[in-house]
């Protein structure tokens, strides 16, 4: 039998170590190849990718920037959220080989921002993610001309703009990002829009006149732009995914570049993520698809990685890069009743109705929860790695020896931040249950219906995000009640569900404050400790007609507390480590349901309960249409307020790599997941375990859009 060669090595002729690493090495390669598209060289080339060393490992850029410039001339080190690798570009290829022998397999000790070492795996790339290099494909409708003008034009319009000077006939503004000035209209970017009365002094320069003049002859574009902005660019500069309102402005926007490439990421609402090269000069024409359906973006950083005439890749550093961006207004009149092209706003999945059996509910609970994390759990565990604080806190305050059982523990962000305690871990995904294998993770496959350790064993019990995903009122008690049957007398349970309430006291949950613009970071940098922070649009202020989750939630009225009062009940408020909220009292004291009738027909209407965290047996008279829309499951707008307990939440499965030579963009797009969510109002856990006997609980508190319980069992 012929001898296995890897990386043109004879594996006979390697030691035991030095195949173990190679194994690890190939193992690592082909998951980066399928989940992410990164193709191993057999040759060397400038560039390494370095498993283990990204962001989803709390690895920062300056450990790996360090590490690696003792070998050589690091042009670039490229970091990617919720990944777990990065990519370091050397200036020659010599470099990188020194590199690779040095410290391939090598490990990284803990350090302040990581409390556990990692072993990295380097490879040569000859592929990178499409993010970061150009595609073969253009999204439908997108029209790119390059050397639309001459390098003379080009300066001549470069010119043309004073950015050093106030001038009154183009509003000119200063942003977080980028520097920028609008003709004709300012673009507003709280709206996405423009105020069509309220026009500037000057209109399209003269200037742009014989390029529009150019464009329209393409027949590309049909309609002359009213409207200018001019976006100025430094390196590791960049603007969030968007699409340009489709009523405000007609079919075909442009864009110019001047003085440096770029590349512009468009994602497809399905998942499907096309990178586009616009090099100076170029102008990029946005029609049909691409206008309306498609965002398109620019993710900060300071260089792409290019492909060479050779087929090999190098780095290409970005430099002052000025954009001119042309559309054309529709008036206010015309936009009633206007059909929009390619809208999504119908895309949803079929009408499902609340199980109203034991079967429905298991079938339900299969197909939109258990078959989705199965399907989703790599990209799941790329964005879950930071333990959240008070949970972290709860762990390490478990006594030396103490059996921990983490029900639900999904990647496994939870096992091992006490040292002093025994833990096991459990998982109805066993793909998730592998990943934590992988980190060497005592773990096994279960269920919290019925959960398979014998009864009385553990000191503690954690039980993270899961019980928010069985679908009735009594699975979710006999989920409860499986935690407590395996907890000695005396033991504890942490127990974390979502909230119905992502507003509390008028400060937002995380899930609802990460859509800012404000917020928009620059990916280049060391950002290690924000965990599934989005790309951002501006929030949108609360209507009026809204109610304030401060003074009606599940039938309880809402008031601060005094401090020299003794209360019924105080709800301690939580806090995440980037965003803390201080602990304010709070007074609940029975309504009448009457108030919660008058909301709005999805809102579910509950036993109202007592300060006790008891049921009080109430009768309620709800429309007959009232009660039919809450049986629906409706799909959730992601990052916006829950209107409803009972629904699907969308899981975006972003863009699996090419696991087949040949396969096109298009025959890749990946789906996207529903998952069954039972979001719980103030007070609903209290009274779940309320209905248990064998409890107390000894604590409740909000803690970032979640309500969580410790419960003690008697």
């Amino acid at each position: 039998m012929a001898a296995s060669m890897i990386d043109g090595q004879n594996m006979t002729k390697l030691s035991k170590s030095e195949r173990k690493l190679r194994k690890k090495q190939t193992k690592s390669q082909h998951t980066l190849l399928k989940h992410d598209g990164i193709k191993a060289s057999d040759i060397p080339t400038k560039i390494l990718c370095i498993n283990n060393a990204g962001l989803d490992s709390c690895v920062s850029r300056d450990e790996v920037h360090e590490l690696f410039t003792i070998y050589g001339s690091v042009e670039d080190v490229i970091m990617m959220p919720q990944k777990p690798y990065a990519f370091v570009c050397y200036r020659h290829e010599d470099e990188a080989e020194v590199a690779y022998g040095n410290l391939n397999g090598q490990t990284l000790p803990e350090n302040d921002n990581r409390k556990w070492p990692v072993t990295i795996y380097i490879s040569y790339v000859s592929q990178v993610p499409p993010s970061l290099s150009p595609s073969k494909d253009l999204p439908p409708g997108l029209i790119l001309i390059r050397d639309f003008i001459t390098e003379d034009f080009a300066r001549r319009l470069l010119e043309s703009i004073k950015w050093d000077e106030d001038t009154s006939q183009g509003l000119q503004k200063e942003l977080k990002h980028r520097q920028v000035k609008h003709y004709g209209y300012e673009f507003k970017y709280g709206i996405n829009d423009v105020d069509v009365d309220d026009p500037l002094p000057q209109g399209v320069p003269d200037i742009c006149q014989e390029l529009l003049g150019r464009a329209l002859k393409t027949g590309h574009v049909k309609y002359l732009p009213d409207q200018v902005t001019v976006n100025k660019y430094q390196p590791g500069q960049g603007i969030p995914p968007h699409v340009d309102t489709p009523a405000a402005f007609e079919d075909g926007i442009m864009s110019l570049s001047l003085g440096s490439q770029v590349l512009m990421d468009f994602r497809h609402p399905d998942g499907k993520h096309l990178s586009v090269l616009l090099p100076p000069g170029s102008l990029l024409i946005m029609t049909g698809e691409s206008r309306y359906l498609w965002s398109h973006g620019i993710t900060p950083r300071k260089s792409d990685i290019l492909p060479t005439p050779d087929g090999r890749l190098t780095i290409a550093h970005r430099g002052t890069r000025t954009s001119y961006t042309f559309r054309k207004v529709i008036p206010p009149n015309d936009r009633i009743n206007r059909h929009i092209p390619f809208t999504t706003e119908n895309r949803q999945p079929n009408p499902t109705k609340l199980p109203q059996s034991e079967a429905d509910a298991a079938s339900l609970e299969q197909i939109h929860v258990h078959q989705v994390y199965e399907e989703i759990a790599d990209h799941f565990s790329g964005t879950r790695h930071s333990p959240w604080p008070r949970i972290a806190d709860f762990i390490r305050s478990q006594p030396t020896g103490s059996i921990l059982a983490d029900i639900g523990c999904g990647n496994g962000k939870y096992l091992g931040i006490n040292k002093d305690i025994f833990e096991v871990g459990s998982d109805r995904s066993l793909n998730l249950v592998k990943i934590c294998e992988s980190r060497d993770f005592p773990v096994f496959v279960g269920d919290v219906m019925s959960i398979p350790i014998r009864s009385g064993v553990c000191d503690v019990c954690l039980c993270i995000a899961v019980l928010h995903h069985l679908s009735t009122e009594e699975r979710r008690l006999h989920g409860l009640s499986e935690l407590l049957r395996i907890l000695r007398p005396g033991g504890k349970a942490l127990i974390y569900v979502w909230a119905m309430e992502q507003e509390l006291h008028k400060v937002k949950s995380k899930y609802l404050k990460e859509i800012k613009v404000t917020d928009y970071i620059d990916r280049s940098t060391n950002d290690t400790d924000t965990e599934v922070k989005q790309v951002k649009v501006n929030d949108t202020p609360r209507d009026s007609s809204e109610k304030d989750v401060a003074t009606q939630l599940n039938g309880l009225s809402l008031s601060k507390g005094e401090p020299d009062e003794e209360k019924t009940i105080s709800v301690n408020m939580g806090h995440s480590e980037n965003d803390r909220v201080d602990g304010q009292e709070v007074i609940l004291t029975p309504l009448s349901c009457d108030r919660l009738a008058t909301s709005d027909s999805t809102e579910t209407c509950e036993l109202c309960v007592n300060a006790s965290g008891q049921a009080q047996g109430h009768s309620c008279e709800c429309s007959d249409r009232a009660q039919n829309s809450r049986k629906m499951l409706e799909v959730h707008k992601n990052r916006t307020s829950f209107k409803q307990q009972d629904m699907f939440v969308p899981w975006q499965l972003k863009k699996k790599g090419m696991e087949e030579e040949g396969a096109s963009v298009k025959d890749k797009a990946d789906p996207v997941f529903h998952r069954y969510y039972h979001v719980f109002r103030q007070g609903e856990l209290e009274a779940l375990c309320g209905r248990l006997d064998n409890c107390r609980v000894q604590d409740g508190y909000y803690d970032q859009g979640n309500w969580a319980v410790i419960l003690q069992k008697l």
